[in-house]
């Protein structure tokens, strides 16, 4: 059984990821009806079922829409193992196949290392029918201050 604080944990950010409180407009219609199976401290495991807000001209998942949700959850992931805000300060993605809309698909995000301030993920994109690779993101962030700072001007 978990602990309580995985219990509070897995609560928080499935509530924060699907209920769309992370990111901006476009965040949260990358993030529209995902759902968090399971979360713990530098793990987040994701369904998700591509929809027309997120498509293409052609019916495919929107590159921009995938690199979104990846830096979305890859953040949240990083925040579940530091506790800390997290900056985005390195980015790649690598996309594998399509996915089109109304196809499920399964987000696997990991934080794979820490040191000091920073802290790397990897976020994996798979077709759930199949297994198949949609995209592999790795990112770097760096934690900010908890607490707002003065302005210095």
């Amino acid at each position: 059984m978990d602990d309580p604080s995985n219990v509070e944990l897995n609560e928080i950010v499935t509530r924060d990821i699907e209920d769309g409180n992370v990111g901006d407009e476009f965040a949260a219609s990358s993030l529209k009806g995902i759902r968090v199976i399971k979360a713990h401290k530098g793990f987040i495991l994701c369904d998700f079922i591509v929809h027309n807000q997120v498509s293409d001209e052609n019916g495919n998942w929107h590159v921009g829409a995938i690199a979104t949700l990846v830096d979305i959850i890859g953040s949240t992931v990083s925040y579940t193992f530091t506790s800390y805000h997290q900056v985005t300060v390195d980015f790649s993605i690598s996309y594998y196949s399509t996915a089109k809309v109304q196809e499920e698909v399964e987000v696997e995000a990991k934080v794979i290392g820490k040191k000091e301030k920073l802290s790397a993920a990897i976020v994996e994109i798979r077709k759930k029918e199949n297994g198949e690779l949609v995209a592999l993101g790795k990112l770097w962030f760096s934690s900010t201050i908890r607490a707002a700072q003065p302005s210095k001007l």
